[in-house]
């Protein structure tokens, strides 16, 4: 064991032949050349970057080359890039800058949402490379040994190349560790957004971030805000003001820089989808017309107590269908509000007492149309078993987009209709065949059936040739949608009591216009629904029981 040391060390004192070296080390300067060139090569770089965004899929891009910069021993090239993409193409974007042997920092970058499920992005990124009056290191210690058998320009030469490696392996590393790229940003901005009714409108990545936002619901911004504090961002700032029946906020911050292995979460969620009504309230404008009946304050077997305060006449058909199990579908030109209190009285009677209002139903049958002026007529219903069946609540919704609903529950009933606007409905069924919702749709829409060998044409009658294009609905699913769980007890204003021998419900409207209904026991976002009275509803919160009463009728 003693003689096998000596013997060691002699063969780790043994050097290769200098061509070997020479041979090793332009072998070690090309590879540290693609990382980190000699001098500024700007149309490359460029090239390189738009690379990437085509191999990202990216659309419209736009590379522009800004003058080099260079500091001592380091230079750059920035090169701003503007494109428009799905934000999954943008993360893929700047996932390829990590996986890219070319050095590539991220200086700043801005998202803003562009048309369709589209963001626009703007990018600014730097591509360093080693000026030509750098000066160089000493060559590293064992580097002249080599010198002994070997001419002195090719030592020299040698030298210098041993220096330079040296050199740009130090900058190579420092740039590593420094290196940005907003690969968590993304990954957190989904984060933050994914089964949330959030969007974002605006967000822009530098030494510190801001990110501007949409979110509805008290207790929706809350959790938005607890989520950014206790995720990866430091925040340093958080403002917040109402846009229509939305919150609008602003967060500043910082967002930590992660290395190239850094296990981060990929963005499966599209944080800046939204529609561009979103914030809108949809409430009908105008003075209450008031309905009144004197009848017992608590229902008899059978009958019905409603109460309902400045309740859009739409909404009072969806409480008597919540009641009665009656379907109406309201005509789109149904407008107007209502407060009325009507006890002890059956369905019949309740509609009556509604038609006081001005609306005008159809008769009696499965499905109740409600018009504005005149009573309409109702095509008849098939009792077909095999058809499958449908529950719509939907308030003035788009009837292209019922239309896509039964075509989607039944595919033979998918057709093509003129392009554009197709009018909207009110819609309230429980467990409808989808044939009979569609052609009470069709009639309500004025629209006629022609089957033909090309499949369903929907036209409208006595009219000039029109394009027909394929029913689909909304291309994009609402983000902004407000569920009645998360209503919070400071947002929750009576609307309404609506009591039957089998329901007690308390009526409440969302910030955006919709109408919720509570049963006891249905949970709000920071309380629950203890007691449903005829006068009032039981709220229990987290600072203890709250009683709210409904107000009385104006007199």
């Amino acid at each position: 064991m003693t003689r096998a040391l000596p013997l060691l060390l002699l063969a780790a004192t043994v050097q290769r032949p200098f061509p070997d070296e020479r041979l090793l080390l332009d072998r070690r300067l090309e590879t540290l050349r693609r990382i980190l060139p000699d001098g500024p090569f700007p149309s490359t770089d460029a090239a390189l970057v738009k690379e990437m965004a085509d191999g990202a899929k990216l659309a419209d891009v736009l590379v522009t080359t800004r003058a080099p910069r260079e500091t001592g021993p380091r230079g750059l090239v920035p090169i701003e890039l503007s494109a428009l993409g799905r934000f999954e193409d943008v993360d893929r974007f700047f996932r390829q800058m990590v996986l890219s042997p070319r050095l590539v920092d991220v200086e700043s970058m801005l998202i803003t949402p562009a048309e369709g499920d589209r963001v626009r992005i703007t990018t600014v990124v730097n591509l360093p490379y080693r000026p030509a009056r750098a000066p160089l290191p000493p060559p590293p210690d064992g580097a002249r040994a080599l010198a002994e058998k070997t001419p002195r320009p090719q030592v020299e030469a040698f030298l210098k190349d041993q220096a330079l490696a040296v050199a740009k392996s130090e900058t190579i590393a420092e740039l590593r560790r420094t290196k940005r790229n907003p690969r968590l940003f993304l990954s957190e901005l989904s984060g933050v957004a994914r089964d949330r009714p959030v969007v974002f409108t605006r967000a822009s990545l530098g030494d510190e971030f801001l990110v501007n936002g949409l979110t509805v619901g008290e207790s929706n911004m809350r959790g938005v805000e607890t989520r950014l504090e206790r995720g990866f961002f430091r925040i340093s700032e958080v403002l917040v003001a109402r846009q229509g029946a939305c919150h609008r906020f602003e967060v500043r911050g910082r967002s930590p820089v992660v290395g190239l292995d850094a296990e981060i979460p990929l963005p499966n969620e599209d944080p800046f989808d939204q529609e561009e009504t979103a914030c809108r309230v949809d409430r009908d404008a105008g003075r209450a017309t008031t309905v009144r009946n004197t009848g017992p304050r608590v229902p008899a077997k059978g009958s019905l107590h409603l109460r309902l305060r400045d309740m859009d006449l739409a909404d009072v058909f969806q409480v008597v269908h919540l009641l009665t199990g009656q379907a109406f579908l309201v005509d789109e030109e149904v407008h107007g509000r209502v407060s009325l209190d009507l006890a002890g009285v059956d369905g019949d009677q309740a509609l009556a007492a509604l038609e006081k209002t001005g609306v005008a139903l159809s008769a009696p049958g499965t499905y109740r149309r409600v018009s504005s002026s005149r009573a309409k007529e109702v095509p008849a219903t098939s009792a077909a078993s095999d058809v499958p069946r449908v529950t719509l609540a939907l308030k003035r919704a788009t009837v292209r987009d019922v239309l896509a609903v039964t075509a989607e529950a039944h595919p033979p009933l998918a057709a093509m209709a003129p392009a554009g606007a197709l009018g909207r409905v009110s819609l309230w069924a429980r467990e409808a065949p989808a044939t009979d919702v569609r052609a009470i749709v069709l009639q309500n829409a004025g629209l006629v059936e022609r089957v033909v060998d090309e499949g369903r044409l929907l036209e409208r009658p006595g009219g000039n040739a029109e394009t027909l294009t394929p029913i689909a609905g909304q291309g994009v699913s609402r983000r902004l949608v407000m569920r009645p769980q998360e209503l919070a007890v400071e947002e929750f204003v009576l609307a309404g009591i609506a009591l039957s021998a089998e329901k007690r419900l308390a009526l409440a409207y969302s910030p955006t216009g919709a109408l919720y209904s509570y049963a006891p026991g249905d949970r709000l976002a920071n309380g629950i629904v203890e007691a449903v009275e005829s006068t009032d509803v039981l709220l229990n919160t987290e600072e203890g029981p709250l009683r709210l009463a409904l107000p009385d009728l104006p007199r």
